[in-house]
């Protein structure tokens, strides 16, 4: 747009003309489609004026002239919002916040509209959940499901998919923590938690040297965020059971520990599987985001120490340990852990089948790695 339709439309406005303002701004968009700044001038004119539907196509052709503009998103979200389209309004402010994510130059009128269009999404988020009055006649395992299609739906938390770093078994669902599944084993874990503190106690006192570095990368093994932690006794474990192979020593100091485990489905893959161990994280020390080697198993956890600020996040979910309360997830999906404290965190963790896996599509699993020899220095857990 030349600057002399912007020069008119000024001066129209000085003195009070805002039609003939609207006029001028009209002709200069016209002339050049891609005058971003006429367009946003001339939604703002329409829309003093009352002509909403004028205004909005304004601050479309705003948007066709710098796509993703959130300015111009914003703007666009305030109009259809003026018009009662809160559906229509919380879809572009929500558009408007993600292209304005990480701006720090901002001055306060925009910084107050982000907040503005922040509320608006909020609210229409409770109003569509208050709506769904069939979530409360469902049963909890699909009242959880669904809950977490609301929440996918209505952007309150990102979607994590299963990416194993090497075996992926087909039609498995993405499950972050299975709160529904592994009832018995649960159960057994929670009646003999004091048992198994013990134990875990009673190797801490005499055989404080069987602790091994978590993280033990030979020569020349890609470690990528796990370098800081290699060899660290920052995170330690007591193997009872590695790739398969039985501590004889620790497992016969851990009986209640190893009762509580029998029966509750651990894979058995020779060279890989199973796996249980005292995982021990000391002080302020995280474990970075990563994913485990395979999608047919999953991974239990029976918290034995928790001095507190101690948390685990899997997928888009976190959560915090509470001592004697087990949990069971998929590590195939991106997970970390942290402990903030000033005192160690100790857990039980061990590999179970995944629950929806029969007993050929075990045997398949089994004879697959097994025909490839395979080499534990992929990693257990």
């Amino acid at each position: 747009m030349g600057s002399e339709h912007h020069a008119a439309a000024d001066q129209a406005m000085a003195h009070g003309d805002f039609p003939g303002a609207v006029r001028s701004l009209e002709q200069g968009a016209a002339a050049d489609p891609q005058d971003f700044d006429a367009w946003m001038k001339l939604a703002a004119l329409r829309r003093r004026g009352g002509d909403l539907a004028g205004a909005l196509a304004a601050a479309n052709a705003a948007l066709d002239a710098r796509p993703n503009e959130f300015i111009a998103l914003l703007l666009k979200g305030s109009l259809h919002e003026a018009m009662g389209d809160a559906g229509r309004a919380a879809e572009v402010y929500r558009a408007a916040l993600f292209h304005a994510e990480g701006r720090t130059d901002l001055l306060p009128p925009l910084l107050q509209q982000l907040d503005r269009a922040r509320g608006l999404l909020e609210r229409y988020r409770r109003d569509v959940e208050h709506s769904m009055t069939g979530l409360a006649q469902l049963e909890p395992r699909h009242a959880a499901r669904a809950r977490r299609f609301l929440d996918n739906v209505l952007d309150r938390r990102p979607i994590y998919h299963q990416a194993p770093t090497h075996y992926h078994y087909p039609g498995l669902p993405d499950v972050e923590f299975f709160d529904f599944d592994y009832i018995e084993l649960k159960q057994r874990l929670r009646d003999a938690f004091p048992a198994i503190k013990a134990e875990l106690q009673g190797l801490l006192a005499a055989r404080p040297e069987r602790q091994q570095p978590y993280v033990d990368f030979e020569s020349g093994q890609p470690m990528a965020q796990f370098a800081p932690l290699n060899r660290n006794p920052d995170w330690n474990a007591f193997h009872l059971i590695r790739y398969g192979e039985v501590d004889a020593e620790l497992t016969a100091a851990c009986p209640a520990t190893m009762a509580a485990i029998m029966g509750g489905g651990q894979p058995d893959i020779a060279g890989l599987t199973p796996n249980l161990m005292f995982s021990l994280l000391a002080p302020h020390t995280r474990i970075p985001a990563h994913v485990g080697v395979a999608n047919f198993r999953v991974v239990f956890h029976l918290p034995l120490i928790i001095p507190g600020q101690c948390f685990f996040r899997v997928g888009s979910e976190t959560r915090e340990w509470i001592e004697g309360e087990p949990w069971v997830f998929d590590d195939s999906i991106d997970h970390e852990a942290w402990n903030d404290s000033d005192q160690l965190r100790v857990i039980l963790m061990g590999d179970l089948w995944r629950p929806e896996l029969d007993a050929g599509d075990r045997q398949v699993i089994r004879e697959l790695i097994n025909a490839q020899a395979f080499n534990s220095d992929l990693g257990a857990l």
